[in-house]
């Protein structure tokens, strides 16, 4: 897994190349949708250099403490980020506590270099955390999208340290598919869907179903899909957003 580290983020918590390598593979999951769901010995045979469970397992103890990442009821890792440097800018008033955790970017090789500042790799993703992602004619709204637009309705949202609401929130988020993300910042912004809560703004939308045609319709661009074992006929766009399983074009 080739992985792009946020050096800032690196230096201002003082991670060392081990925490920051495995604080960026957790958000390069986080980014899939998936957030990360294996095991500390699958995490640590994903980095690009080698690394030990243990170091694994107290990089992800120390970005845990230090409010980096989160750990939801089904113990999947997921990155607290925003669209600007996919590390939220709502850890201020988290103190970086001093870790027991010893700095073990000695133990590096010195060819593998962990600082990458460049352009983010356009490659397959590590298969425990594979998913069709942005396709950028439905581009999927970050998580501070839904903070925005909540806010600018009228929804007030927690100061410093994240509370328990916008934990069960960013969950929620986490577990939504591409489809109801796109569905719900739609509702919210044109006022159709608000609730007093963002938790609740978000887990009380319904996930959306695909819009199938009959096939006899005009100017539109008519694809047949694969829908729960049966073939349906729907828009390009729709199979799209939804991620429906491709067959052929209608016409």
């Amino acid at each position: 897994m080739k992985l792009l580290i946020d050096d800032t983020t690196a230096r201002m918590h003082n991670l060392n190349a081990n925490e920051a390598c495995v604080f960026a593979a957790i958000l390069k999951c986080t980014k899939s949708g998936r957030g990360w769901f294996a095991n500390y010995r699958d995490l640590a045979n994903a980095l690009p250099f080698v690394i030990s469970r243990p170091t694994t397992y107290r990089a992800v103890q120390k970005l845990l403490n230090l409010g980096l990442i989160y750990e939801d009821e089904k113990k999947v890792l997921f990155a607290v980020q925003n669209e600007q440097s996919a590390v939220q800018n709502e850890q201020s008033a988290v103190q970086n506590e001093q870790s027991a955790v010893q700095n073990e970017q000695k133990n590096l090789p010195p060819n593998n270099p962990f600082i990458i500042n460049n352009e983010i790799m356009n490659e397959k993703e590590h298969a425990t955390c594979a998913q069709a992602c942005d396709t950028r004619e439905n581009p999927i709204p970050f998580w501070s999208d839904i903070k925005t637009a909540f806010k600018e309705k009228g929804g007030q949202l927690p100061t410093g340290a994240i509370n328990d609401i916008e934990r069960k929130a960013f969950a929620a988020w986490q577990h939504a598919s591409p489809a109801k993300k796109i569905k719900l910042l739609e509702a919210v912004k044109s006022g159709a869907h608000f609730k007093a809560r963002l938790d609740w703004l978000i887990a009380d939308f319904p996930e959306p179903i695909p819009d199938f045609l009959r096939g006899d319709e005009t100017d539109a661009d008519i694809v047949q899909v694969r829908y729960n074992g049966l073939f349906k006929l729907c828009t390009r766009e729709t199979m799209n957003l939804f991620g429906l399983e491709y067959v052929r074009d209608w016409k």
